[in-house]
């Protein structure tokens, strides 16, 4: 995997299209690695079976949603055991429910044409690099204060039917009895029973790093804890929070030290704060970065609405930039 494509106006895209980016694994499924070649790179656990649609549906020209379906296939392939091309859109078969693109919604079929209603899913570029700041002119910065506006009067609301499935979480109390204690840093964490395998993986890169490395030994005596798992929606949306399926990891310090960590407590405090420099922001080593991405975990630190503490496992995003990076997009 070469080093997927910087996004430079990876800020406009989610000007344009949204606010909300926070985002069953066998313990003894089959992996293998995608080698990159370079520190910078790291490689990513993809796991080896694909669900693959029949040649008659994946030929012809390339409709909207193939390459998404068709990650979100690949990395979950021990829940999704169906991607097909059905009613002239593209749907993933978990369980007896079809899920179909729906212009990015993730809708099951009775709710298809209703897709105005919900807020799309992200599935947008990621950098395997520290990305450039984004500098809006005055059009750019109009939008953004639109949207801002918009999502205050009415909050996005994502459909949850799809990742509710996917990790058979529902209800609060079907997520509960899903959830495992990881060790990871020295500290604890819960999480969904899915993802403990690829995080127990990062502990263990995470173990050498400590013993080796000086800044990371450093910013490690300087967490707090560790937040999982929190039943709670999105701040800002009626969207189920990823941590409220276990999916996603904040690393909590001791202290800020007065700088800045989430776009939403930035807000008050910069008019310009998708452009505060990265060294006004609490930033996570990026060793320890790409250690989480080399297991499917993106960093919400790249991110246009910046969230340092957060990284969630979206092994989609890697997988759908590895493809669109071989085929040169």
């Amino acid at each position: 995997m070469k080093h997927l494509p910087v996004l430079a106006a990876a800020g406009l895209l989610f000007v344009l299209t949204g606010i909300s980016c926070e985002t069953t694994t066998d313990p003894d499924a089959p992996y293998r690695v995608e080698t990159t070649g370079s520190a910078e790179a790291p490689s990513t656990v993809v796991p080896k079976s694909t669900p693959q649609p029949p040649a008659a549906e994946a030929s012809g020209e390339r409709r909207e949603g193939q390459a998404e379906m068709g990650a979100l296939a690949r990395a979950y392939p021990d829940r999704i055991d169906r991607l097909a091309f059905r009613d002239d859109d593209w749907a993933l078969r978990i369980g007896d429910t079809w899920y179909f693109w729906a212009h990015g919604r993730l809708l099951p079929e009775q709710l298809r044409d209703r897709w105005e209603e919900y807020a799309s899913y992200r599935f947008y570029s990621y950098s395997l690099d520290l990305p450039p700041l984004p500098i809006l002119d005055e059009e750019a910065k109009a939008r953004l204060k639109q949207r801002l506006e918009q999502a205050d009067s009415n909050p996005p609301r994502r459909h949850g039917g799809f990742l509710d499935d996917l990790y058979e979480a529902a209800t609060r109390g079907q997520t509960e009895v899903r959830l495992v204690t990881v060790r990871l840093m020295g500290l604890e964490v819960r999480v969904h029973e899915q993802i403990s395998r690829p995080l127990k993986a990062v502990a263990g890169e995470l173990e050498e790093l400590v013993r080796t490395d000086e800044e990371v030994q450093r910013f490690v005596a300087g967490l707090k804890g560790l937040a999982g798992y929190n039943w709670r929606e999105i701040a800002g949306t009626r969207s189920r929070s990823y941590h409220s399926y276990g999916i996603a990891v904040d690393l909590a310090p001791k202290s800020f030290g007065g700088r800045h960590t989430y776009w939403r407590w930035a807000l008050p405090h910069a008019e310009e704060w998708y452009a505060i420099p990265y060294e006004r922001r609490w930033m996570v080593p990026q060793q320890i970065v790409r250690v989480f991405e080399k297991h499917g975990f993106v960093w919400g630190g790249k991110w246009f609405y910046f969230d340092t503490m957060h990284f969630e496992y979206r092994l989609e995003i890697f997988i759908l930039a590895e493809s669109r990076s071989s085929e040169g997009e």
